[in-house]
């Protein structure tokens, strides 16, 4: 995907500045692996030239969202209190969690799927039972789980069964093991929602 503009009034300073802000999104997403051999120079731009810029990286990330490439956007999104109310909105992410077997995750529902979170700890060995797709999740992201089972970075999963299995090392139903941390099962919060829709 090649973004550009419609008169090349980039030069060398600009294309630098947004190379640096780019690489150090994606990074942060956490979704890709970045390959850049060299951490690009932030450059030396102007307040002005600074916002210009900026504005082009909002577009970009809109055009890259639209199309399905959420290469920027973070697995979650920050939860903040309403100034308002001092209360998080019920419309946004919801925590779910997970105590027992000797795991003890925490896990966010957001729009595309379960995100269990960085810091979770999650069951150190698998049943014989264990579901192929666990086990090569497990695989594949070895390097993002320590020595003590706490999960490094957060991770995303289509569903909530699919995020369940990879925490338990075994088949599960995500519709009731996850819960929230008043105790209600995942299944109870999403058919209350869909009573008040």
């Amino acid at each position: 995907m090649v973004f550009t503009t419609s008169n090349n009034s980039f030069g060398p300073t600009e294309i630098s500045y947004l190379e640096n802000r780019f690489c150090a999104m994606a990074t942060a997403s956490q979704r890709y692996i970045v390959k850049n051999g060299n951490e690009p120079t932030i450059g030396n731009v102007t307040e002005e030239k600074e916002s210009e810029l900026e504005e082009f990286i909002d577009y970009a990330k809109i055009v890259m969202g639209t199309l399905g490439h959420k290469v920027f956007e973070p697995l979650v999104q920050e939860q903040t209190p309403s100034p308002q109310t001092e209360t998080m909105d019920p419309k946004k992410e919801q925590d779910f969690y997970i105590k027992r077997s000797g795991a003890s995750a925490h896990a966010r529902l957001t729009n595309e799927g379960m995100v269990v979170l960085a810091g979770s700890g999650i069951r150190a060995d698998m049943v014989p039972s264990c579901p192929d797709y666990v086990k090569k999740a497990r695989e594949l992201n070895h390097a993002d789980i320590d020595e003590s089972h706490i999960l490094l970075k957060d991770m995303l999963f289509k569903t909530p069964s699919g995020a369940s299995s990879f925490v338990l090392g075994a088949p599960s139903n995500g519709n009731i093991e996850w819960r929230t941390e008043d105790g209600k099962v995942f299944k109870d919060v999403e058919n209350s929602e869909a009573e008040v829709v």
